[in-house]
């Protein structure tokens, strides 16, 4: 059975010290995009090291489209999930964004089979399976309180390339 995707409709967001729950759509369209890519701020501040293209890993599958313009943006705290409960929506900031248009989306790729290629155009702390599995563990157990790591890698990832725009 596929792993629940994370709230598509509702993000939080940190304005002047204060939290807040937006629509992502209402989000996206304010940054001038279709969607939003989540990243954690350690994977954020990779992207200033990213040429052109950009892969980014999901767990198991996205919901990310060829043809969609996104906006990512830093997460300043993770969402969480507690056993069998809802999910707790990350907290994101709007004020940080770099935007990209995807061309690529592979679902549930089992880690031992992704490229040098895609590795290649990861964020620098992910170019090789290990780099990845940890990656995956670190972003999603918080997610999914009753997988072990194993566990988690075992569901494979989703790729998504995206073409960035200029800064």
């Amino acid at each position: 059975m596929p792993l629940p995707i994370s709230n598509s409709r509702h993000v939080a967001v940190a304005e002047g010290g204060l939290t807040r729950v937006v629509a992502v759509a209402d989000l996206a369209a304010s940054l001038g995009v279709d969607a939003l890519i989540r990243l954690h701020e350690e994977d954020f501040s990779g992207l200033a090291q990213i040429g052109r293209d950009l892969v980014h890993f999901n767990l198991e599958r996205t919901i990310n489209r060829v043809g969609l313009r996104y906006a990512l943006l830093p997460i300043l705290r993770p969402g969480f999930r507690r056993s069998g409960g809802p999910e707790e929506l990350p907290v994101l900031d709007p004020t940080r964004f770099r935007t990209g248009l995807c061309v690529e989306v592979r679902q549930r790729v089992p880690v031992t089979a992704v490229t040098p290629e895609s590795f290649g155009a990861s964020l620098p702390a992910i170019r090789d399976a290990g780099a990845l599995s940890a990656a995956l563990v670190r972003r999603y157990a918080g997610l999914f309180p009753d997988l072990d790591p194993s566990g988690l890698v075992a569901r494979g990832c989703a790729i998504t390339r995206l073409r960035l725009q200029e800064r």
